[in-house]
Formats: structure tokens, C-alpha cells, sequence
């Protein structure tokens, strides 16, 4: 494989030169040997199938699937990860860059940056979120592989510039001459003869002045990291970047690779490097100190973000764990959900930390300070192993010695031998139990004046021993290194026996031997604290040097996966240690020796056997078999090389009897000492996450912090209840369910109004795609509680403002929410279009001096850089404008529309995705619409409209005056729409009359069934019709007479002439306003003066005396036809009155004939006609 800088200079020169006919001729232009170069391409750009793709390359044509072979090759990319493969890759597309650089390396170019590129965010808000994360994390690791191998062509001469890319290229000829290529936005767009040579002046022009903007890698990097400043999604590609490049391109050596170096380094290399940054550049290098100083500025201001990322994200996950141990301690568990969430949590906050440690690392740059009580993530919260240390008990909380109770019965609480065992079995080594109370007596005494000569070793933490354990530690250090763990312990219990013992043990029984065999083998199955104790009591029975040798061997020998059997082995040992000291002694120096030996090992592939002898020791601590000075002994030992398995052995101890020891008086401060240094060490040192949650966790749980209640917000049932239908339950489905349900509430209650208030003005709490449901919902309890749809709308109007005046960045989400509410509350009519335009001209005006936003003055409610009003108004335009299409709203919604393209151009540009959102919107509301270019075009086009709007406000023939703003049309829609309500419910009463009365007559029939009934029917069809008919007559005769009377009266002159109707509203107004002000002024009546000029109707107000003819006139006139009106009213409610009462007698006779004259007769039938006379009779 040829080095790099051969590869950057063939690249380069194929660059200047172009392409080279004559290298290449006779070539093979066989179509299956080409696709088969395609595929190979596709399948795998590797090292191994490297050499045979180059040969390819040399003999094959290739010129008519440029294309194919670029989609070929960013396919085969992807399956390049290790740097042979990625070194390979590079040199196969060098190969086609020197073939083809006017075709395939400007496509490569194109392909690439639009493969670098960041999904744009309403196709991820598109997405749910479990569907988003799932992307985002393919679209990275995607980008990761794209991003190093980019780097490397940047860097071997490839590529140059994102300029250079075209999206598709033109036909070519054979000949090799190409045609004209049509412009792409972004991109070069002139024909491919001149567009190489312009990119050459270009280029050389770019590297005189020093513009390094306009390089590949920078333009993809600013790209990926300026636009991701708050979330950091793209950090693992950041990180990736540094990790491979950031001492090649950035200059930085890594904090850890100086460190080494450092120590290793002679005098004489020192030059290499200044600092943390390499001064000396490679002149043939395509990184020029330009280019460096602005890649290290990116990566320095996208570090701060994530430190702020970091730290917000270190706060967040420390009140999770605070949360959740507040609920293990009030319900005793954690639910999985709640588990789960936590896991999740904590590995991306794992992720996070792990990414900002390589930047500050690649950087040079420290990490942000995160206190060492918040920790970073407690793991043991949701850990099997560790629940012991959430107890709910008060001892927890007051951080007493043991966790709970009876852990403190487990640990104090030892029955006495001497009262379940006859004595005669606890004699049988007196002298024995004496030696060793002495030898105790002796070794506290030696430790008494140890510490009284140094009495600085409390106040330290350092951890003093006697003369016989430094001497035990000068003569180990004198042994093998390599020794068995059975010799250890065989060699500690030959330590401490003696003759006299080993002549007690011979005298040992055969039945003995097996009920000692029989208890040892059930040793691993004694797993509470009857089974140990009752252990303790069947050993002394068969007691003997032997028995305990045998017994010691096998409480050693416990397996390395059983850590949970120690505190059993622990509590047997003590048991029997107040009669067999030997016992604990044999244990106590075979555990130290094992210690010791294994110290001296610092392999990895003994750690469980170190776990479980640090577990071992601690255990007996807690029992008080193990001395103070032994265990701390033991702590310094591991804490003067805390590195590696030292780490897991302090952090066990800890676990074990760290609190045991911490909060015992006569251990407190040196414990407390200890840990201070524990928590030094880690500070100080570079360890890996791993290490670092260890030792937190076993620090917080040998010293817990002070937990304070969390104060939960309380919240009635009913509140709850209303919460989950609409916050969870609501859908589609449940809608009218819900609906229902929420109608069935107490309204009349005021705190149920104020809570429904406040919950259907949170609409940011439920999805975005139930904002129309929640719509609905409050249009349904509207028709049944107007008072509750007026405040609802005024609390989201106000919401609105305040979300404008403030124009806080966190609730930018909850506005949007908002906005698109407000549309759908109209779509749903609960609103009229009037207040949608008022709230479309708030968003654009609201902060603007004059109510009119301009580019010469600037707003500080409203920046230049800020475009969320415009996003605002394409949402509330893409909920409800597609309703403003006929009419007066169409007209309103075309003279926003040209504001709203005058506000935008007061911005500064505005990037991509609020650009697709405008254009969408205005292809969707007037496709047909003239896209003003220019801001001075916007302004006078505002202007036209603003002056013909004061020609209609001022009024025009036969027009409505447009002052109020409210629309005619849909006035009109919705006094008929009231109308035909009115008809249908109207209908829905007359069909239910009906009903009834069909229902009443039916009843009617049934009664007395018994009994024949006589039915009259009378003809009163006919004769109704009939009178129908003269009546008809009689009126049209009475009304011809009445006009032909009429034809020859004298027209007297009226002055009381009715003001016409598109006049009215306005005199109203003004004469109300008159009103108002002359309302203590009584010698004076006001006259509405009518006057033409031309074709224009216009009206006067005039005052006239009260005292003058025309008004005593007018004033008598009034008072007569009000009188004359009472009068008719009197008469029209007495007639309606005796109608009634008249129609009441009528039915009340009516009733009474049918139920009183026809019930009980009989028709007697007789033969011949004397029958019928005598019925007739009758």
C-alpha cells in the first residue's frame, strides 16, 4: 500500500491535471465485467479484496457507470471499521479519483455531505420516539464511519471542497465532451469545461487568502455540531473525530498519551512538542494553521455545551435517585417500569460522561466540576446486591451502627455456650481459653502503647500494628511467591497447634469423625440464624484439636461464588471463639497470610478470591473478632496502591464494615479519615466509569447522606381521576366516552370549575396529535357551559401574550401546543375568524414600535435571530387557515399573508427548515399566490393594502362600513345555521307531540274494553277546505279594496324618514356617543341629519332646542304612538288570553262528552225496520 504522502500528491496532480486519455486506452467496456466491478464495490471495499479491485480499475472502462460505481461505493464504506479496511478503502478510491476526477470524485463529494447531513427536525418530530431514538442511533453510527473515512480522502487529496460536488452529471459523449449541467443550490452550477478551471482559480485563490470555511471537513463538522448545541446528539461522532484525528489535524496531544510519554521522554524530544499542542505542520499537509485554529475553535465551543449538558444531566439523574429512594422507602420496592426507566436513564448519562471525558481529554480541557455528594449514577438503587442499604426502617435514617434491627441481633445478640452445652464439653482445653484471653489481654496493651507513642495516628487515619504483625510482614515478604492457598492455610494452623492438642484429637471416636463429616457437609446449606446456632451447639459435642482443625479447614475452604455464606462462617466462628480461641486465632492469621500472599500476586485472575478474603475479614469485624488495627491494617495496604484489583478490595471493605466501623466511637475518626482519602484518590487518579460508580456507591453506603422528604404536590381523587381520562386515557375511541363522563360532573362546585379550567389549559401535557381531541372535548362542554369555554379561551389568548412578552427558549414546545389549540378551538367553533386574525397580527406586532415590525428598528421582545413567531403563525395557519377561503376572511387571510411575508424579511435569513415551513404553508393555503422577493417590494405592498383598507373604512357606495371587523358572511352562515336548528328542534317537538298523542289516544282505546264503545266519525275534512277556501277569498277582496282606496291619498311630508341600513350602524355609535356626552344637558334633543352629495349617503347629527316647534312635535308625536302602542299590546295579549281560555273550555267539554255521554251505551239491534226506527229514535 503506497504512504500517504504519495497517495496526497498523485491525488493532487490528478486534481490539476485532469483526466489523463492517453494512460487509459483499450480498455474493456464488457457490461457484465463492469457490473461485476459494481458489485464488488458494493459488497466489500476491504483490505483483502483491495488489490483485485485495482486491477479492475486499470483494465476495466468504467465511463458509463460513474454513477452506479459512486452509489456502489458509499455502500461498501459502511462495512469498512478497522483502520486496514478504512487505509484500503481510501486507496480504491484514490485509484477512481485519478481515473475520473471530473465525474466521479465531484459525485463522491456531493454524496458524501449529503450523507453528513442532520435529519431535518419535523421529519423527527414525525417520528415516535422510540422510532427516533432507533434512527438517531443508526443515522450515527452511519455518520461515525462516513465522517473517518471522509477525513482520510480529505487528507489524501480527494477531497477538497463541498462546492466541488454536482448531484447527477450530464450526458457525456464518447468523445468525452460533456454538456451543459444544470445548477443545484449549494453547488457550482456552469458547464463542466470551464467549471473545472473556475474551481482551480478558486481553489488557489481560497488557500492565498486563507478562507478555510469552505473545506470538506470543516463545512460537515460545523454542519453536524453548530446545529446540535442543546441536545448533543451527535457527541459520539464528535468524540470518534478526536479520538482518531485530533492530534493529526487539531495538534493536541491526548492528556493520557502525554502522561506516558512524559515519563518515558528524553531531553531530547521535548522539543517535539509545546505543551499539549504540536507545533510542527507538514508543508505538503492539507492542514494549514488556518484550518486548525477554526476546527479547534468548533470543538471547543461544542465542548461547553456539553459540559452544560453534563452538568444539567448530573442534577436531573441525582433527583431520579433521590425520588426513588424516597419510594423504596415508603412502598419497600421499586417497580420495574420504574427500574427500567432508571437503567435507561443511567446508561445514556453513562454515555454522556464516558464522550465528555475523550473531548477533554483530546482537548486538553477539564472536566466540569460535579460535587462528590450528587455522585453521577447510583446503580445500586435498582441492584440486587445492595438493597440492604435502603432500608425503611428509623435506625436507617437515623444512621445508627447496624441497618436494622435485626441485623443488629444477627451481628450482637450470641447465645452462650456455657448455658445449652453441659460444662464438662467446654473443659476440655481450659488452659486453653485462658492462654488466649491473655494473649488478648496483651495485644490490646501493645496496641494501647503503640498508640500512646504516636499520638498523632487517630488524627492521620494511618493504620498502626504491633511488633509481631510488622514482623509478620518482614518475614513474608521473605517467602515465595508463589504459594497455594491450601499451604497458607495448613500453615497457619500448624502455627497454633500443639502436642498436647494433637494427643486430644487422637483420642477422637469413629462415630464422632462421621457426625463431624456429616456437619461439615452441611455447612453450605446453613443459611439462617437457628441453623448456625444450633451448628455451634452440635460441634461441642464431639469437640477436639482434630474437630477444629477440620472445622477451620473447611470454613476456609468456603467456594469463591459463595460470598453469601461468610456472615454464617463469620457468626459460627465467633460462637465458638468465646470457649476455642483457637479457632478465631487459626482463622484470623489464615486469613492475613492468604492476604498477604495475594498482594504479592497482582494478577487479575485471582480477583474473586480476594473478594471473598477481604469479605471474610470484614464479616469477623463486625462480629469483633477481628481486631480494629488488623482490618485497618489491611485498608492501608490496598489504599497505598489503589490501582487495579486494590479498587475492588477497599470498595468491599467498605460495603462490608465500612458503616460498622464509621459509626463506632472508638473507629469514627479514623474511619472518617480513611475515607476522606478514598475519596482524594479517586479525584485525583483516571479510572474508568466502572471503578468510579464502585467506589461512590461503597462510600455512600458505609457514610449515606442526610436525605430530607421530598414534598409531593397533593392532588384530590377527583383531580386524579380527571387527569388520567385526559392526560392518558384519551383517544379517538374513548373520546365520547370521556366526553360523558366529564359531563356528569358537579359544575356547580367551584373548585371542579377551576380544576377542569386548569386542566384544559395545560394542553402541553397531553400528545401533540390530541391537541383536536382536547379541542373537541372543550367544544362539547362549551354547548352545556358557555361560562367555561369563554374562560378557557381567554386563559389561552393570555397564554399566548405571556409566552410572546416573555419569549422564554424551554417553552418553545408549550407555545407551539398552544398556538395549534387556538386553531383547533376555531375549527371546532368555539371562535370566530376575527380573534384568529387579531392573534395572527399580535404574534408579527406585539413589541414593534408603531405596530409595524422594519429592519431599522430593532425589538428586543422580537431579534432579528429569532423565527419562532414565524413558526407560531405557520401553525396556527396550517390548522385552521385552510378554512379562510371565501369571502371576507379569504380577503383578510391575502392581506396577512402579504404582512406576514413583510415581517419575514425584517429577519435576518432564516435557516432551512423555517424556509420548507413558509413555503409549505403558502402552497397549501394560496398555491396560486405571488411570493414577494424583496423587503422593499413587502413594504409597498403593505402600504397598497393598508390604503385600501382606509378607503373601505371611510366607506364606498352600497358598501358595509368594515369598522367593527366583523365578518357579514359569517354572520349570515351562522344566524341560518341557528336557524335550521331552531327548524329541526322545532320538528323533533312537533314529532314528539305527535308521538305522545298517538301514544295518549291509544290508551284511550284500551280503557274499559269490556264495554262496547260507539264511535262517531264526522266528515270534517270537506268542510274545513271549504272554509279554507272562502276565507281566502274574502281577504284577497278586502286587501284590493284597501290598496285601491288608498291610490288617491294625499302623500303628507314626513320628517321621522328611517336612516338606511349600511348607514345605521355607524349612527348608532355616533349617536350613542353623543348621548353619552350630553346625558346631563336636558335642554336639547339631537336629530339625525340626511344628506346626498353625488352618489354618497352621509349622516349629521344635529341638535335643537327642546323648546322649539320641531321638537315639542316630535316629542308629542312619540308619546302618541307609544301610547298607541300599549294599547294594541293590551289588546293583542287580552285576545290571546280568551283565545286560551276559550280553547281551554272547548277541550275541557270535549273530554267530558266522550267520557260522560257515550260510556255504557248499548246499540239494541231488532228485527225489521222497527228496529231501526226505534235506534234511530233513540
Amino acid at each position: 500500500m503506497p504512504a500517504k504522502v504519495e497517495l496526497r500528491q498523485a491525488n493532487t496532480l490528478a486534481w490539476n491535471k485532469g483526466k489523463d486519455a492517453s494512460q487509459y486506452k483499450n480498455l474493456d467496456s464488457n457490461i457484465k465485467k463492469n457490473t461485476t466491478f459494481i458489485k464488488k464495490c458494493k459488497t466489500s471495499l476491504a483490505a483483502d479484496s483491495t488489490q483485485q479491485l485495482l486491477n479492475d480499475i486499470k483494465k476495466l472502462s468504467l465511463e458509463k457507470y460513474v454513477s452506479e460505481v459512486v452509489g456502489a461505493v458509499l455502500d461498501g464504506m459502511l462495512k469498512c471499521k478497522s483502520t486496514t479496511d478504512i487505509a484500503a478503502c481510501v486507496e480504491v478510491i484514490s485509484a477512481l479519483h485519478q481515473r475520473f476526477p471530473e465525474t466521479f470524485t465531484l459525485l463522491l463529494t456531493y454524496n458524501l455531505a449529503k450523507a453528513l447531513q442532520i435529519p431535518s427536525r419535523q421529519h423527527l418530530a414525525s417520528l415516535a420516539q422510540d422510532q427516533r431514538e432507533k434512527e438517531e442511533s443508526t443515522r450515527i453510527s452511519r455518520q461515525r464511519t462516513y465522517l473517518r473515512i471522509s477525513v482520510e480522502l480529505w487528507l489524501a487529496g480527494v477531497l477538497r471542497n463541498v462546492e466541488d460536488g454536482i448531484p447527477s452529471l450530464a450526458s457525456t459523449s464518447l468523445e468525452g465532451v460533456e454538456s451543459q449541467r444544470d445548477g443545484v443550490a449549494g453547488f457550482v452550477g456552469s458547464s463542466s469545461s470551464t467549471s473545472l478551471k473556475t474551481r482551480k482559480k478558486d481553489g488557489d485563490k481560497e488557500e492565498k487568502k486563507g478562507k478555510v470555511e469552505s473545506n470538506f471537513v470543516y463545512r460537515v463538522l460545523k454542519g453536524l455540531l453548530s446545529s446540535d448545541l442543546e441536545q448533543n446528539v451527535n457527541l459520539p461522532i464528535a468524540a470518534s473525530f478526536l479520538k482518531n484525528y485530533g492530534q493529526e489535524i487539531l495538534g493536541i496531544v491526548p492528556r493520557k498519551q502525554r502522561a506516558a510519554t512524559q515519563q518515558n521522554e528524553n531531553p531530547d524530544d521535548a522539543a517535539v512538542t509545546t505543551g499539549a499542542t504540536i507545533t510542527n505542520i507538514d508543508s505538503d499537509s492539507t492542514v494549514t494553521p488556518e484550518s486548525r485554529a477554526m476546527l479547534k475553535g468548533l470543538f471547543v465551543d461544542y465542548y461547553r455545551s456539553v459540559e452544560k449538558h453534563l452538568v444539567k444531566e448530573h442534577k436531573q439523574i441525582k433527583k431520579l435517585d433521590h425520588r426513588n429512594r424516597e419510594i423504596l422507602f415508603a412502598r419497600g420496592e421499586l417497580s420495574d417500569e420504574i427500574k427500567q426507566d432508571y437503567e435507561k436513564v443511567s446508561k445514556s448519562y453513562e454515555k454522556l460522561l464516558n464522550n465528555t471525558q475523550t473531548l477533554a481529554d483530546a482537548l486538553d480541557l477539564e472536566m466540569p466540576e460535579l460535587p462528590e455528594e450528587e455522585g453521577v449514577t447510583r446503580v445500586s438503587i435498582v441492584s440486587a446486591g445492595a438493597a440492604h442499604a435502603f432500608s425503611d426502617t428509623k435506625e436507617s435514617l437515623a444512621n445508627g451502627i447496624w441497618e436494622d434491627e435485626d441485623a443488629r441481633k444477627f451481628y450482637e445478640d450470641l447465645p452462650d455456650l456455657h448455658v445449652l452445652v453441659p460444662g464438662v464439653f467446654l473443659e476440655s482445653n481450659p488452659s486453653k481459653k485462658t492462654d488466649g484471653l491473655g494473649e488478648g489481654t496483651e495485644q490490646n496493651d501493645k496496641e494501647e502503647t503503640t498508640s500512646d507513642e504516636n499520638p498523632g495516628v487517630g488524627e492521620t487515619g494511618e493504620s498502626v500494628v504491633n511488633g509481631s504483625v510488622q514482623g509478620d510482614d518482614e518475614n513474608d515478604e521473605k517467602d515465595d511467591e508463589d504459594v497455594d492457598a491450601s499451604d497458607i492455610v495448613d500453615k497457619a494452623l500448624n502455627s497454633t497447634s500443639t502436642d498436647k492438642d494433637d494427643e486430644n484429637g487422637a483420642n477422637s471416636m469413629p462415630s464422632q469423625l462421621a457426625q463431624l463429616d456429616g456437619l461439615i457437609a452441611r455447612l453450605s446449606t446453613l443459611g439462617n440464624r437457628d441453623l448456625i446456632d444450633s451448628a455451634a451447639v452440635e460441634f461441642c459435642y464431639f469437640n477436639s484439636k482434630n474437630a477444629r482443625k477440620r472445622l477451620v479447614k473447611a470454613l476456609l475452604n468456603v467456594p469463591r461464588q459463595r460470598v453469601d455464606l461468610l456472615p454464617y462462617y463469620s457468626r459460627l466462628i465467633a460462637i465458638l471463639g468465646q470457649y476455642f480461641s483457637d479457632i478465631s486465632e487459626t482463622v484470623l492469621a489464615a486469613l492475613d497470610h492468604e492476604f498477604k500472599g495475594l498482594q504479592r500476586k497482582k494478577t487479575q485472575d485471582l480477583l474473586e478470591s480476594r473478594v471473598k478474603n477481604i469479605r471474610f475479614l470484614s464479616e469477623l469485624t463486625k462480629f469483633k473478632v477481628t481486631p480494629s488495627h488488623t482490618i485497618f491494617h489491611v485498608f492501608k495496604i490496598a489504599l497505598d496502591d489503589f490501582t487495579h484489583q486494590n479498587i475492588d478490595i477497599v470498595c468491599n471493605l467498605l460495603e462490608t464494615c465500612g458503616r460498622y466501623l464509621l459509626k463506632s466511637p472508638e473507629t469514627s475518626v479514623r474511619m472518617n479519615n480513611m475515607l476522606e482519602v478514598v475519596m482524594r484518590k479517586k479525584n485525583v487518579q483516571h479510572m474508568d466509569n466502572r471503578q468510579m460508580l464502585m467506589i461512590e456507591n461503597a462510600y455512600y453506603q458505609a457514610n449515606p447522606p442526610d436525605r430530607t422528604a421530598i414534598v409531593e404536590k397533593e392532588r384530590s381523587p377527583m383531580e386524579l381521576y380527571v387527569r388520567k381520562l385526559i392526560y392518558g386515557d384519551l383517544n379517538k375511541k374513548s373520546l365520547d366516552k370521556i366526553l360523558k363522563q366529564l359531563r356528569k360532573l358537579h359544575w356547580e362546585d367551584p373548585d371542579i370549575f377551576r380544576m377542569m379550567l386548569k386542566i384544559f389549559q395545560k394542553v402541553w401535557k397531553i400528545k401533540y396529535s390530541n391537541v383536536h381531541l382536547l379541542a373537541i372535548l372543550a367544544s362539547g362542554l362549551h354547548r352545556h357551559h358557555s361560562d367555561f369555554g369563554v374562560q378557557l379561551i381567554d386563559s389561552v389568548i393570555e397564554e399566548i401574550r405571556i409566552g410572546l412578552e416573555q419569549n422564554i427558549f424551554k417553552h418553545n414546545q408549550r407555545r407551539v401546543a398552544v398556538v395549534k389549540y387556538l386553531g383547533e378551538l376555531y375549527n371546532y367553533r368555539m371562535i370566530d375568524s376575527p380573534l384568529i386574525f387579531d392573534t395572527l397580527y399580535t404574534i408579527v406586532t406585539l413589541g414593534h414600535e408603531f405596530g409595524r415590525p422594519a429592519r431599522e428598528r430593532f425589538c428586543p421582545m422580537d431579534a432579528p435571530n429569532d423565527f419562532f413567531r414565524i413558526r407560531l403563525c405557520c401553525t396556527l395557519l396550517d390548522t385552521c387557515g385552510m378554512c379562510f377561503d371565501r369571502g371576507s376572511s379569504k380577503r383578510k387571510l391575502d392581506h396577512f399573508l402579504i404582512f406576514f411575508q413583510m415581517y419575514i424579511f425584517t429577519k435576518a435569513k432564516p435557516p432551512m427548515d423555517v424556509d420548507f415551513m413558509v413555503s409549505d404553508t403558502l402552497e397549501m393555503l394560496r398555491p396560486q399566490m405571488h411570493i414577494i422577493s424583496s423587503y422593499e417590494e413587502a413594504n409597498e405592498a403593505v402600504d397598497r393594502m393598508l390604503l385600501e383598507q382606509l378607503k373601505s373604512v371611510q366607506g364606498s357606495d352600497g358598501s358595509k362600513v368594515q369598522e367593527d371587523g366583523f365578518e357579514e358572511s359569517e354572520e349570515e352562515s351562522t344566524s341560518d345555521e341557528a336557524d335550521d336548528d331552531d327548524n329541526l328542534d322545532d320538528a323533533d317537538k312537533d314529532d314528539e307531540d305527535e308521538e305522545n298523542t298517538e301514544e295518549i289516544g291509544e290508551e284511550g282505546a284500551t280503557v274499559d274494553g269490556d264495554e262496547d264503545v260507539v264511535v262517531f266519525k264526522k266528515k270534517q275534512e270537506q268542510k274545513s277546505n271549504e272554509d279554507d277556501e272562502e276565507f281566502e277569498r274574502e281577504f284577497s277582496r278586502m286587501m284590493s279594496e284597501s290598496m285601491e282606496s288608498r291610490k288617491f291619498e294625499k302623500k303628507s311630508a314626513v320628517l321621522d324618514v328611517p336612516i338606511p341600513m349600511n348607514l345605521r350602524g355607524a349612527q348608532d355609535r355616533r349617536t350613542a356617543t353623543a348621548q353619552e356626552k350630553d346625558i346631563n344637558s336636558q335642554d336639547k334633543m339631537s336629530f339625525t341629519l340626511l344628506t346626498k352629495k353625488g352618489n354618497r349617503q352621509q349622516t349629521r347629527t344635529m341638535e335643537v332646542p327642546s323648546d322649539s316647534i320641531l321638537a315639542v312635535s316630535t316629542r308629542t308625536k312619540q308619546e302618541a304612538e307609544r301610547e298607541e302602542q300599549q294599547q294594541l299590546k293590551k289588546l293583542v295579549l287580552s285576545y290571546e288570553e280568551r283565545e286560551e281560555a276559550a280553547a281551554r273550555q272547548a277541550a275541557k267539554e270535549e273530554r267530558a262528552r266522550q267520557r260522560g255521554g257515550f260510556r255504557g251505551r248499548r246499540i239494541l239491534h231488532m228485527g225489521g225496520g222497527g228496529g231501526g226506527a226505534y235506534a234511530g229514535r233513540r
